[in-house]
């Protein structure tokens, strides 16, 4: 796939510092939920990053306004939902868990609430993966789900994408989001060895990952 370049609108304006909140299997309308939204909203953060599961259970149309948009409207743009203003620009960047790809339908199946839901930047991915720069971090969301249709292997054409992208930034902090872990020591879903790709050789800081309901790093 090619290399798609990502524009700058004068909102969003590079600093050279940026914060950045980062949350994961989340997308369930309860109390622990609205706890942890009070926690990111008084970081003040530039921008909210997920590594997946944004809306359970079966990510469909129904559920991912009450699941997402009632928490975390006032970083999504445009935000069409009922609980209030959305932003001025986009500043919530999530990637699809298996939880969002639960409704998948068509030919090929694609998680169409998630996808009708957000405005994500385009490429060859059609917004199930993309990068987008935030001042100094450059971060490239990745679909991780066997159902993705550009596939998941080191040699698929997510993973070139990926590979291109990478060895093309000049950003200082690069860093790849992913829903399903390649290592971890949860056992409840284990590390998964098809998304184990070359991540460090191909230019990433880090890789941050969701699904394993664990906090651990490496």
């Amino acid at each position: 796939a090619g290399a798609v370049a990502q524009t700058t609108t004068p909102a969003e304006t590079p600093a050279e510092t940026v914060r950045l909140a980062v949350i994961g299997d989340f997308g369930i309308d309860n109390q622990p939920e609205a706890d942890v939204a009070a926690l990111v909203a008084g970081w003040t953060p530039d921008a909210v990053l997920t590594t997946g599961d944004n809306n359970y259970m079966l990510g469909s149309e129904e559920t991912i306004d009450a699941n997402v948009g009632k928490y975390y409207h006032e970083f999504i743009h445009p935000y069409l939902g009922i609980y209030g203003e959305g932003a001025a620009y986009n500043r919530f960047f999530p990637v699809l868990g298996n939880h969002d790809w639960g409704t998948a339908a068509g030919a090929p199946p694609l998680p169409q609430p998630y996808l009708n839901y957000f405005t994500l930047p385009a490429g060859p991915g059609q917004e199930r993966y993309y990068d987008k720069e935030l001042g100094p971090v450059h971060i490239f969301a990745v679909d991780s789900d066997v159902r993705e249709p550009d596939g998941i292997t080191s040699t698929s054409v997510q993973a070139d994408w990926l590979r291109a992208r990478l060895a093309a930034s000049t950003a200082p902090w690069k860093l790849v989001l992913l829903h399903h872990p390649p290592y971890t020591s949860s056992t409840a879903h284990g590390s998964n060895p098809t998304m184990q790709w070359h991540f460090a050789t191909w230019g990433a800081t880090a890789v941050l990952a969701g699904h394993a309901h664990i906090y651990e790093r490496l």
